[in-house]
């Protein structure tokens, strides 16, 4: 029932998809100009000696389907990876630092588009209570500091559950791929959606806390987010499961067939209907009612049971 609110809530706020898609292009604009730029820098001695191997490579295709002695061409090749061998040796400590530089911009990346993500978790959290519509630039201006103490607190748990699942991943990847290769691709992929699920659902109520709450200490609101209820971890992991997997399978059916094109309303939707799931979760654990939209208002079971003592005490 909660994600099926989620999901109208996103519908009704469906001008947001376009707000955080403008946003989100902006910051991969940036995010492609800034990498290919370290990229040309970087690895322009690489790609110097790689340059040949291709080459030479190309000359003995072209010698085989000519019916042509390629013996001097193979000779080539074979120096040709000599010298990457040799370049690869001698630049170990640069390739290792082009490669942790570029894992800092992709988490630096990641920090800026997260930013639309609060954004839109404040923009819902205001319809849900009062029917609000604000100004997208404003809200992000006016609670940038909150945003921003997010985002850091994310990127350090995004980097750690990172690194765990992408060990979790290898060691299973390496034990099934020898013995059942058709089974690796389905528990990476199995993995890989239960791990997603997990980080939202314990994520989910840290992010709420943090940006919506009245707590006044992070600390305070980071670790009353971390661990939910226990009755309410089990559905919320369902639901996060259920959506998780559904937006998986649109993800690959409009890159197949659209070629990707589907991808640029796929993915800012997607990211508005996960906030629209941690605004739901948080108004029902804290039991506070909530608009579905002008006509439909969400009333907990604790709220109407008060409701119909108040009014059963009252005398007409």
């Amino acid at each position: 029932m909660r994600a099926k609110n989620a999901l109208k809530i996103a519908v009704s706020n469906y001008a947001l998809v376009f707000k955080n898609l403008l946003y989100k292009v902006i910051m991969f604009v940036i995010f492609s100009f800034t990498l290919s730029l370290i990229l040309r820098i970087r690895l322009q001695p690489f790609f110097d000696v790689i340059r040949p191997v291709f080459k030479d490579f190309g000359s003995i295709i072209t010698s085989v389907l000519s019916d042509v002695d390629y013996a001097s061409a193979a000779a080539a090749l074979s120096a040709d990876f000599n010298a990457v061998i040799t370049f690869l040796s001698n630049n170990i400590g640069n390739i290792v630092l082009t490669v942790v530089i570029i894992a800092v911009v992709f988490i630096f990346y990641r920090f800026l588009t997260g930013i639309s993500d609060c954004t839109l978790m404040i923009l819902v959290n205001g319809y849900m209570t009062d029917m609000s519509h604000r100004g997208y630039i404003g809200t992000l201006v006016e609670n940038l500091k909150k945003i921003l103490v997010y985002q850091l607190i994310d990127g350090v748990c995004s980097i750690i559950h990172c690194a765990i699942v992408g060990l979790i991943i290898w060691g299973v990847f390496k034990l099934t791929i020898l013995i059942m290769p058709l089974s690796a691709l389905f528990l990476t992929t199995l993995i890989v959606v239960l791990a997603i699920s997990i980080y939202c659902t314990v994520m989910s109520q840290v992010m709420s806390n943090i940006l919506l709450g009245d707590c006044k200490s992070v600390k305070k609101a980071f670790l009353t987010g971390l661990t939910p209820k226990r009755e309410y971890f089990g559905k919320m992991f369902a639901a996060y499961l259920t959506v998780v997997v559904i937006l998986l399978y649109f993800h690959i059916t409009a890159t197949v067939f659209t070629f990707g094109v589907g991808e640029l309303l796929l993915i800012p939707f997607g990211s508005l209907v996960i906030v629209c799931m941690k605004v739901v979760d948080y108004f029902t654990i804290n039991k506070k009612k909530y608009f579905l939209d002008y006509d439909h208002i969400v009333v907990p079971k604790e709220l109407r049971e008060n409701d119909e003592k108040l009014l059963s005490d009252v005398e007409i």
